[in-house]
């Protein structure tokens, strides 16, 4: 699903290019009188999209439900906003692009019920600024508990496109607010080149930096000295495992075995624990692990982690640990780093606070 979601952004960004060329740089003007206006809501849509894949690979949130549908409201508006010049004949469409492509303020001849054209085109920067930013919060904090150590390529490339996404947007609005205010409030979209020409060349840079992180791109499992077509050899055996059911139960047993082995160390309760730590305690590739929890589980190895780590909490709490240490304690013993990601962990399997927990014991 994850990756649906950044298929997505890639398109609406490819329509946005489109548009973008064909209504100021294309002499065609049946293309102009098509992008012109109708590719206005679907700009406001792409930076949700990326911010839906970085969730979904770095959260336990990984589909679009309940509240998550309100962030489509900017979208369905500007739908609404533009109905009036959808409904206008082609002739009309055909006669405004052209009078637009001589003249960008007879854009401002368009009827638009809700939200004026300028405020729109500023703030459609601004919405995709904010999202930008969030999913750069949740880029840092994954950063931060570890969970990328064994994604490094995924973790540079999210990290690169996140700031040339915030750059581009951010030129975007020092370009707009300027246009806006040096043009008796009026948004002039063909400032002899200026502006346009730098958010152009952020967003090629955006396009095509997908291409430089092939393991992003396709999926691909990689070592370090490993040459392209060793790593796609790799993964193509990877897909002929996941088609051969026999095969696949058979190594998934093997995987659950050494596994139920493994427990009794009690590694998972070492700070820090990660599934490339995993991968080396039992010697099984990430691909294995990640399809045995993922699929075979229908489980992530966050949520897999956790609830072992918060089992061990509820034995030692049985136990007395609390008595005679603080909660702050028996979380570390566990493996948690601070009090506040214990309680938040605790009160996500049990449902409730170790502090209550507890004074259900006594």
């Amino acid at each position: 699903m994850a990756n649906r979601y950044l298929a997505y952004h890639f398109i609406l960004n490819s329509l946005f290019s489109f548009s973008h060329w064909s209504s100021i740089v294309s002499d065609d003007v049946s293309l102009r009188a098509l992008s012109l206006i109708h590719y206005f809501p679907f700009y406001l849509l792409n930076t949700p999209f990326l911010y839906f894949y970085v969730r979904a690979i770095l959260t336990e949130k990984k589909i679009i439900r309940g509240w998550d549908y309100l962030h489509f409201i900017p979208f369905i508006l500007i739908v609404v906003n533009i109905l009036p010049y959808s409904f206008h004949s082609w002739a009309f469409k055909l006669d405004l692009s052209e009078k637009i492509h001589q003249n960008s303020r007879a854009i401002y001849q368009v009827y638009f019920p809700l939200v004026s054209f300028s405020f729109y085109f500023i703030f459609r920067s601004v919405i995709s600024f904010c999202y930008l930013v969030f999913a750069s919060l949740i880029l840092h904090k994954a950063i931060q508990q570890g969970k990328l150590k064994s994604a490094l390529v995924l973790k540079k490339w999210l990290q690169v496109y996140l700031i040339l996404g915030l750059i581009f947007n951010l030129s975007l609005i020092a370009f707009s607010t300027h246009s806006y205010f040096v043009n008796d409030f009026m948004i002039v979209l063909m400032e002899q080149g200026r502006g346009r020409s730098v958010a152009s060349i952020i967003m090629f840079g955006l396009m095509v930096s997908i291409y430089f992180f092939p393991s992003v791109l396709y999926g691909l499992q990689e070592k370090s000295g490993e040459s392209l077509l060793d790593v796609i050899k790799l993964n193509e055996e990877i897909a002929t495992t996941s088609k051969t059911f026999e095969l696949n139960k058979l190594r998934l047993t093997q995987v659950e075995k050494q596994l139920e082995v493994y427990l009794a160390e009690k590694k998972f309760l070492i700070p820090g624990f990660a599934m490339s730590d995993l991968v080396k305690d039992i010697s099984t590739p990430e691909h294995v692990l990640t399809y045995y929890f993922n699929n075979y589980k229908g489980i992530t190895f966050l949520k897999w982690k956790n609830q072992l780590r918060i089992e061990e909490a509820v034995n030692l709490l049985k136990a007395g640990e609390a008595e005679t240490n603080t909660l702050e304690s028996v979380g570390k013993a566990c493996g948690y780093k601070s009090r506040s990601n214990f309680i938040q962990a605790f009160k996500a399997q049990t449902g409730e606070s170790p502090s209550v927990y507890l004074k259900k014991l006594s």
